[in-house]
């Protein structure tokens, strides 16, 4: 008797063993259910019909011991649901819950389901997309989340597409200069110790076509001084003269266009050089001289060079200058004649890199009487030194002949969040 009892608990052990092999087996290739491309029967066409029905057939699926209990449903219930319509193919958004008692870690993370404060309750929404797929069949072709759907709406798109406005740190390195914050133009004259507003300066110096604004001013654009301080508009020159107590605005032309302007004043008085024309994606420049701020004066410049303009300088003591990438001429009396200036190679970083970088002419300015200019790389560049890109800066004793004086880090300020 004890040798039958014997043999039976262990044929009953064994085929437990076996049972539960055979259900490890099954827990550990089980595929979750796919929700794109299932079908559901319905008599009904509406989409709420359907999509209730399959709901109900999709979740019966996680029921029973073949199951892993990470994926065991007890039941499933939709809460709302809400028809879509702003694409072309009509969707529905279902809003549901889920209680799974073993935690549901599997249904959880396929699902994208989100925890409630009731344990082991779990809210989950998914958007889906219908097809007649024979009679009375109809198959899902598109599931997605509800965020997913709001980004493929016609709205988001041209939303998402449309260009946004850069912010930008403060040049800290400018004693006096401008700084942009919250959607106001305002100037220091101490290192932002304190600013002033410029008074709709924000609207007239950097707003752009599209509804975005530049607020990344290119640096010959502007003069920040205690003596004069000026920002170019698409068509005027906002100025004070007494450290932005007062503003005022010279009209110097009707219209104009959203391109770098360029700003200088010197002994004799002030040049603005201005986008005047746009055609086949060209910017064509005109240069305006001013001796009152009331009055202005355009000076004849050479055709085929004033195009695309990326700087404008003009000296203290009347020399003019026009650069176009590499390429630059200069006026040494005033706008009469104008001449080809060359600046020569950077030999010292062509030595190193087996090319020459800088392509650009970017920026110039004075100091001590003497005439510096900044070579960039353009848009494209992506030569860099210590993190940063690198600009080459030269230097003329005579305003025609350049010589490179070294290597220089871009001061672009950083993009502010």
């Amino acid at each position: 008797m004890k040798k039958i009892f014997l043999i039976t608990a262990a044929t009953i052990l064994a085929l437990g063993m076996v049972a539960a092999g055979i259900l490890l087996w099954n827990w550990h290739s089980y595929e979750m259910p796919q929700i794109k491309g299932d079908t559901v029967e319905s008599e009904s066409d509406g989409l709420e019909e359907i999509s209730r029905k399959w709901f109900s057939e999709y979740f019966r699926q996680f029921h029973g011991i073949f199951v892993p209990p990470n994926c065991h449903v007890v039941h499933a219930r939709i809460e709302d649901t809400q028809l879509l319509d702003d694409l072309d193919t009509p969707y529905i958004q279902i809003d549901y819950e889920v209680y799974a008692p073993f935690g549901g870690s599997g249904i959880v993370k396929e699902l994208e389901l989100t925890d409630t404060d009731t344990r082991w309750l779990y809210t989950g929404q998914m958007v889906l997309s219908w097809e007649p797929d024979g009679d009375d069949i109809y198959r899902i072709t598109e599931k997605m989340s509800p965020v997913q759907y709001q980004i493929s709406t016609p709205e988001f798109q041209q939303e998402r597409q449309k260009p946004q406005t850069q912010h930008f740190e403060m040049k800290t390195d400018e004693p006096m200069t401008y700084y942009i914050r919250d959607g106001v133009l305002y100037v220091t004259y101490d290192s932002g110790e304190d600013f002033i507003e410029v008074p709709d300066g924000y609207e007239k110096v950097c707003s752009q076509s599209g509804g975005t604004y530049n607020e990344l001013l290119p640096y010959n654009s502007y003069v920040v001084t205690e003596e004069f301080t000026g920002f170019v508009t698409g068509h005027s020159l906002l100025y004070s003269t007494d450290r932005g107590e007062t503003w005022n605005e010279s009209q110097i032309r009707q219209g104009g266009y959203a391109a770098n302007p360029f700003l200088s004043v010197t002994d004799n008085g002030y040049y603005v050089t201005m986008a005047a024309d746009r055609s086949l994606g060209n910017d064509y420049y005109a240069t305006y001289y001013s001796e009152d701020l009331e009055n202005w004066t355009p000076i004849t410049l050479p055709d085929y060079f004033c195009t695309n303009l990326t700087c404008s300088f003009w000296t203290r003591d009347g020399k003019g200058y026009y650069a176009k990438g590499g390429e630059m001429m200069a006026t040494l009396d005033g706008g009469e004649t104008f001449q080809d200036i060359v600046v020569p190679g950077a030999e010292e970083i062509t030595g190193e890199l087996g090319f020459d970088p800088f392509d650009t002419v970017e920026k110039m300015y004075e100091k001590d009487g003497t005439l510096y200019l900044v070579m960039g790389q353009g848009d494209d560049g992506d030569y860099m030194k210590d993190g940063k890109l690198s600009e080459a800066l030269y230097r003329s004793e005579d305003g025609v002949n350049f010589s490179f004086v070294e290597e220089t880090a871009d001061d672009t300020p950083e993009q502010a969040g």
